[in-house]
């Protein structure tokens, strides 16, 4: 038989696991507005919920409540630069930024895996560019040397997983 203070330590640990955390987002619309609020996540604990289940925490339009008075405000994915997950809402504006690559040499390639649909799983090399976020698809050079495919177009609505395996320079510059 549970004690009292067992019962509600087991129902705290219950609401605990039930219940939606926030974090705080500075959000960049294309237009030059910001919107500073709180976005309901699933885990408390860290970003991996909304990492995990991307389509699920954002859909077309998300509710971002604002940091003035909690009202909610509607935001429409397509209409935003950016949205920073922050550890405040004061920023630092005279403060530089660190960047650690700024001086290393040029990546031309980044080795990739990508699964497919029907679990067919292919590795290679595709372009370090803007391409192959934006298109529909992108090309691929296999990097198995046996393989028959010199170069493979693959469609992104064909993708089930995709990972980023290290990165390569190009052969011939």
């Amino acid at each position: 038989m549970k004690t009292e203070a067992e019962d509600t330590a087991s129902r705290h640990v219950k609401e605990k696991r039930n219940s939606k955390s926030e974090e705080k987002v500075v959000v960049h619309l294309e237009g030059g507005q910001i919107v500073k609020g709180f976005l309901p996540v699933e885990d408390p604990k860290d970003l991996q919920s909304v990492l995990e289940r991307p389509r699920q925490n954002f859909q077309e339009t998300i509710t971002v409540f604002s940091s003035e008075d909690r009202s909610p405000v509607q935001v429409d994915l397509s209409s935003i630069k950016a949205m920073f997950f922050v550890n405040s809402f004061t920023g630092n504006s005279e403060r530089n930024n660190l960047r650690y690559y700024i001086h290393g040499p040029e990546v031309g390639a980044i080795w990739v895996e990508v699964q497919f649909k029907d679990d067919e799983i292919m590795e290679g090399t595709v372009h370090n560019s803007i391409h192959h976020l934006i298109a529909d698809g992108f090309f691929l050079h296999p990097s198995d040397p046996g393989s028959n495919n010199r170069l493979v177009y693959i469609p992104k609505s064909a993708i089930k997983d995709y990972r980023v395996l290290g990165v390569r320079t190009l052969a011939n510059g």
